[in-house]
């Protein structure tokens, strides 16, 4: 997912001699990085930090080892994410109102393994070679902060989604069984329409300041949805605890809290991912340049945690969720079947 890395632009100018030169620094995407026309054809400055492994250096060597986790990651997320998706659709006891928010989820992951993570790593590379910001990079890289920034958001939004969905399932045990569909149809549209309604906010509103815009990202699609989260499941547990003192015996209660718990994992592995990440995008967006120096470190790092939760989701439904995992294996099978058989012969 994005609420995804926010790419911070960072304008480097150096000492006189230097000067002329630019450097655009990706730390974090859904910011107007590379919005600069001054980038154009120019190279990556000769100034300080620029020899000897400063802050502002990118070996080669370091990225083909970074470009070598994020493919991993990368092939992980996407065929992880394409059993879920199939699981789906090919079992009817999967068809839950929550798995329809958990479709949505992976759909998201989807996107990051197959869009995101690649061309970051192009990105790296970029910077690593030390080519020119010419208009085919900037292009690129405009690509990358929409969809990596859209593909954040929407994972964030869906686990808010799910969070609220699951404290109205145990609240509400009645209602929610004859809301009608289309309700969460519509839900559905909502967490995909506000996604991308975010990402390109920067684009259809270039006025918009960067910290101003960054600040909005932080509050409005992390803090707020997290604490919509943590007040929603913080309830659940208080429902579910109550109701299990009266009746220990209830099937379904049971059934609900370990899809509660479930999801709860998936969320806490998302604040572990993801928390690193926005604090590092409001730290740089405030904290005066001199203070708070760029690592190149630090950016791969962030970015490996938050992409790698991409990757981790598919695992956790097929641990935790029996109908999943007999599903997974059920498709492994299908899959790797017939290559395997004469092996056993």
């Amino acid at each position: 997912m994005m609420v995804n890395p926010f790419i911070l632009s960072l304008e480097l100018k150096w000492p006189q001699e230097n000067r002329k030169h630019y450097i655009f620094i990706p730390i974090f995407s859904l910011t107007d990085t590379m919005s600069n026309t001054s980038a154009v054809n120019t190279t990556q400055p000769t100034g300080p930090g620029a020899e000897g492994g400063g802050f502002f250096t990118l070996s080669r060597e370091s990225v083909i080892v970074a470009c070598f986790f994020y493919a991993i990651i990368a092939l992980v997320a996407v065929f992880g994410n394409l059993m879920v998706v199939t699981a789906f659709f090919i079992n009817d006891k999967l068809r839950t109102v929550t798995n329809y928010f958990v479709l949505g989820l992976a759909a998201a992951d989807i996107l990051v393994g197959a869009v995101s993570v690649p061309l970051w790593m192009y990105i790296l590379n970029h910077y690593a070679e030390k080519r020119k910001f010419d208009q085919h990079f900037q292009n690129i890289n405009k690509l990358y902060l929409a969809l990596d920034s859209f593909a954040g958001i929407s994972s964030i939004l869906h686990l808010m989604a799910i969070s609220m969905e699951r404290y109205f399932c145990v609240g509400w045990a009645v209602k929610h069984r004859n809301l009608p569909k289309y309700f969460y149809y519509i839900a559905l549209f909502m967490v995909w329409f506000i996604s991308a309604f975010a990402s390109c906010l920067k684009l259809m509103v270039p006025s918009v300041k960067r910290a101003d815009y960054v600040l909005l990202i932080f509050v409005v699609f992390f803090l707020l949805p997290l604490t919509i989260i943590v007040v929603s499941y913080a309830a659940i547990w208080k429902i579910a605890m109550t109701r299990m003192n009266n009746n220990p015996s209830k099937r379904s209660l049971k059934r609900e809290i370990r899809t509660a718990t479930t999801i709860a994992f998936v969320i806490g592995f998302f604040l572990v991912a993801w928390t690193p990440f926005f604090i590092s995008s409001i730290v740089f967006t405030y904290c005066p340049q001199i203070e708070c120096p760029f690592s190149w470190s630090a950016t791969i790092l962030f970015k490996f945690l938050h992409y790698s939760n991409s990757s981790i989701n598919p695992i956790v439904y097929g641990v935790r969720i029996p109908e999943f995992r007999k599903t997974f294996k059920f498709i492994l099978r299908r899959i790797y079947g017939p290559v395997l058989t004469p092996c056993r012969r």
